[in-house]
């Protein structure tokens, strides 16, 4: 399981130096490859091994990715400090501070039923003017919320469903 405090300081020390260089796009494809090779490919375990010489995982490491010398030195990192397979957390980590930086957010739409794209469009306009950013939304559909519609931002939770109200309702009643 990753350890997200950790993931999180590496991704703020990353960023930080990122943000300096003005290279937050390059890092944010970089850190990408990283998570790929050392979290996400069939490989994994392996970068992952203690039996393995760190020496000889970091030599593969080097071979393995094409990106700057400074996330070369934190994939190199990741393996000197056992933390491999939390590469994919630190370059999520990362891609939320930069779209933070950005002024960015990522919203999920729940509904009971399918929203057309016009529909989505506009509820990105309208969260945007309110949050002021720029909203990428994606709709999905569940037919248990009954009606309403629930928003994930980010880390935000909005909840305005009807199976939320009735369920609110239903303590304020036996509590009574």
């Amino acid at each position: 399981m990753a350890d997200r405090q950790a993931a999180k300081r590496y991704a703020q020390a990353a960023f930080a130096i990122a943000r300096d260089g003005e290279a937050i796009a390059q890092w944010r494809a970089d850190l990408d490859d990283v998570a790929a090779v050392l979290a996400d490919s069939d490989a994994a375990s392996w970068f992952a091994a203690p039996r393995v010489a760190v020496a000889e995982r970091q030599a593969a490491v080097e071979r393995a990715l094409e990106v700057g010398p400074l996330a070369l030195n934190l994939a190199r990192l990741l393996i000197a400090k056992g933390r491999t397979l939390e590469a994919r957390e630190v370059a999520d980590a990362f891609n939320r501070l930069a779209d933070e930086h950005e002024g960015l957010a990522q919203a999920e739409i729940t509904t009971a039923v399918p929203l057309q794209d016009d529909q989505v469009a506009a509820m990105e306009q309208r969260l945007g003017e309110a949050l002021g950013k720029q909203i990428t939304a994606t709709a999905a559909v569940d037919s248990d919320i009954i009606g309403g519609v629930v928003l994930r931002i980010d880390d935000h939770l909005i909840d305005g469903s009807v199976r939320t109200r009735l369920r609110r309702l239903r303590q304020e009643l036996s509590g009574a």
